[in-house]
């Protein structure tokens, strides 16, 4: 493998890591700060990170008036409802569990996208759906029939992130005829992070449980997972391609999985394993043949600039 491909492949790999074991840091820095308080404090850091690489990368790039709204509606549901649901999910349910919901996010969309615009479901892709809709159901068993449990509403919650993640890709979709993926990641983070604000006004924080281990994890979901992954990313999809970066991103619950049995000692169940091996394997499924279309196109637009 040349370093053209090597160092990218080190990033993403990196990224994977970064971002499954976020999920055991908001685990953890939920004993202190409140879901919002939690949010915010994070994309507050994460701003400041992200202003510096925007100004330093796309110092003339600006916001044009008439998309305010757009990439506000957008911001609210991918940035602050998200992450309303899904710090409440993680704190409700297990790291693993949460990880492995959010990894139906793609199900969900082609679910969602062959209802409203009626996109055609090839057999590769019912394939990953059903496997995908088996795999939730052992990985969350009978919970979502209890919905006053802990168990319940912490699935409950998952859900509603994946399906706020689903809704913002629609939103977001047009932006990217406009704006480079920083500019949109950059503008959408700081209006999530002004709509998260007032949330954190009815949350009480228990400063007396502040210790250098929760300020870390806040460091850490701030600085590594929100600035620095997104960087890796950006280089990796940048120099690998969106379906091989897709790829490697499946694997994050497992990193998580893998994290929380050895840091938080959970318990790992049989049919949380069966599950996310079904849900992982459904992505890939959906991904795969698309995978080999995608790199032809990027290969040959490639050639062509060549």
């Amino acid at each position: 493998m040349d370093n053209k491909r090597f160092y990218p492949n080190i990033a993403i790999i990196i990224t994977v890591i970064l971002w499954g074991l976020s999920f055991i840091s908001i685990k953890v820095s939920l004993e202190v700060f409140p879901p919002m308080t939690l949010a915010a404090a994070r994309f507050i850091i994460a701003s400041g990170i992200l202003l510096a690489i925007f100004k330093k990368k796309e110092p003339k790039t600006k916001l044009e008036k008439e998309d305010i709204p757009k990439i506000a509606m957008a911001s609210f549901i991918g940035v602050t409802l998200y992450y309303y649901f899904e710090n409440n999910g993680v704190k409700l349910t297990t790291p693993s569990i949460a990880s492995l919901i959010i990894a139906t996010i793609p199900i969900f969309s082609l679910i969602s996208e062959a209802i409203m615009f009626k996109n055609k479901l090839t057999l590769n892709k019912i394939i990953g759906v059903t496997c995908s809709l088996i795999g939730v159901y052992f990985i969350v068993g009978g919970g979502l029939n209890d919905l006053t449990s802990s168990n319940g509403l912490g699935y409950l919650m998952m859900f509603g992130a994946v399906f706020s993640w689903v809704i913002y890709n629609m939103l977001t979709k047009p932006l990217f005829n406009k704006y480079s993926q920083l500019a949109i990641v950059f503008y959408q983070i700081v209006f999530g992070t002004i709509f998260l604000i007032p949330f954190t006004l009815f949350e009480k924080t228990n400063w007396e449980l502040l210790n250098k281990s929760i300020i870390l994890n806040i460091f850490y979901l701030a600085v590594f997972c929100s600035a620095v992954a997104y960087y890796l990313y950006m280089y990796a999809l940048d120099n690998l391609g969106a379906s091989t970066t897709t790829l490697y991103l499946n694997l994050s619950p497992l990193v998580t999985t893998i994290g929380s049995y050895f840091i938080l000692h959970e318990n790992i169940t049989k049919n949380t394993i069966i599950g996310g091996i079904l849900v992982i394997a459904s992505v890939y499924t959906v991904n795969l043949k698309i995978s080999f279309k995608k790199d032809k196109i990027e290969d040959v637009a490639k050639f062509k600039k060549v």
